[in-house]
């Protein structure tokens, strides 16, 4: 990443809101790079404290995630143990598909949400299945393969 994006991105926004560690992900960077700019462009250090929460569900979710090439979302945010991205927000705690999928779909996911393509742990809205979709494509597949 360019110094260029970094100072522009700490520029652009409250340098106090930012952390360097999160604009280092951000931007594929080290943080001493982001800390570098900071002092550079005499801006204030990152004040960590309570910080206001996202007004959507919507919002979180862009928030903590990022689009990468071939139209897959990655997770950014909080994972279990085995990787599998988590959403919390106002209570909510729930898994980043089940989030993708009912802003995809406009419902509530019944079963397990899966993704559809082979990115790991990809998050993008039309990326996902619950057990309703996926057993309609398994019960389409045999008529397709005799086709």
């Amino acid at each position: 990443m360019s110094w260029e994006a970094i100072t522009r991105a700490l520029q652009n926004g409250d340098p106090s809101e930012l952390s360097d560690r999160a604009l280092a992900a951000a931007h594929g960077c080290s943080e001493g790079l982001v800390a570098r700019a900071r002092r550079t462009l005499r801006l204030p250090g990152y004040r960590p404290g309570k910080r206001s929460c996202p007004q959507t569900l919507r919002q979180a979710f862009m928030e903590r995630s990022r689009e990468v090439a071939g139209g897959h979302r990655e997770w950014r945010a909080q994972t279990t143990e085995s990787g599998v991205p988590v959403l919390s927000w106002r209570g909510l705690h729930v898994t980043a598909g089940r989030v993708a999928f009912k802003l995809d779909t406009g419902r509530d996911a019944e079963g397990n949400v899966k993704a559809t393509c082979t990115y790991p742990h990809c998050v993008a809205p039309g990326h996902q299945a619950d057990r309703p979709m996926r057993e309609a494509l398994r019960a389409e597949l045999p008529a397709e393969a005799a086709a």
